[in-house]
């Protein structure tokens, strides 16, 4: 009995320690979050679209996607006491409405389109919003209820066929009327509301497991480190320079996104 008890012991603790990461994959982890991180500290946007190819170098994407949607959650909740002052809440509240009612349609559209073709198209769409937004598209007004909510589904439409809610709701925010600060707030806070959708999913499918929540915890003191030199940067930059930073990541978006979808296909 003795025996049989310390061979379940041993079993457990073998399979456990099996499931944590080495050294070398902690160590590159918190290296691709802190980059992520002084991104997303300055622009508002872009941890997870950066988070996780850089972590995908070190493990299956079944283990990144859900690190950086945990971290984007926990690292949203940390900071919410703040945006939520800067944030502009008449229009994130619709926005947020709409990402609700679109997830579900682009997850029925997946089942339909192919993801690698998804990710294309998508792509294109932002290299569109890309080229207008640099060539000085801007809104004079404030988007209406219904306009905000159609953005807003769009975004939850991109998140179900892709995993990529940001682009539509990062060209509202840099086309409108809306001081830098409160675009970025607004995103951090969309990006919240995102994550904790997203995270619910991944729990409900079974891909929360102990070493992904380990090394999520491990990782959140690097993210709001890198998070807070970003936002220094951010604090003591222009309008103008997050424009362009803004603009040229959501470019970067475009060809990642298209070249993930090139390869999915080949």
């Amino acid at each position: 009995m003795n025996a049989t008890m310390q061979n379940l012991i041993a079993a457990a603790q073998a399979s456990f320690l099996g499931a944590l990461p080495t050294p070398g994959a902690i160590a590159a982890t918190l290296a691709a979050v802190m980059a992520a991180a002084l991104l997303r500290g300055f622009t508002g946007f872009g941890f997870a679209l950066a988070a996780v190819p850089l972590m995908g170098l070190v493990m299956a994407p079944a283990k990144a996607v859900p690190i950086a949607v945990l971290l984007q959650l926990l690292g949203g909740l940390a900071d919410l006491r703040r945006n939520r002052r800067d944030c502009h809440w008449p229009s994130l509240r619709w926005l947020i409405v709409g990402a609700v009612i679109g997830s579900p349609l682009g997850v029925l559209a997946l089942s339909v389109a192919p993801a690698p073709v998804a990710r294309i198209v998508i792509s294109v769409i932002i290299a569109l919003a890309v080229l207008m937004l640099g060539r000085g598209f801007a809104l004079a007004a404030v988007p209406s209820r219904f306009a905000t909510v159609l953005v807003g589904a769009t975004s939850g439409l991109f998140n179900g066929l892709a995993a990529m809610p940001s682009p539509p709701a990062i060209v509202y925010y840099m086309s409108g009327p809306f001081r830098a600060a409160t675009a970025r707030a607004s995103l951090l806070v969309f990006f919240l509301a995102t994550s904790i959708a997203a995270f619910t999913s991944i729990v409900a499918v079974g891909l929360a497991s102990s070493a992904v929540v380990w090394l999520a915890v491990l990782a959140l003191p690097v993210m709001l480190l890198g998070t807070w030199i970003g936002e220094l940067g951010f604090r003591r930059g222009t309008e103008r320079l997050h424009r362009h930073v803004s603009i040229v990541s959501l470019g970067v978006i475009a060809l990642i996104s298209a070249a993930k979808g090139f390869s999915e296909l080949m």
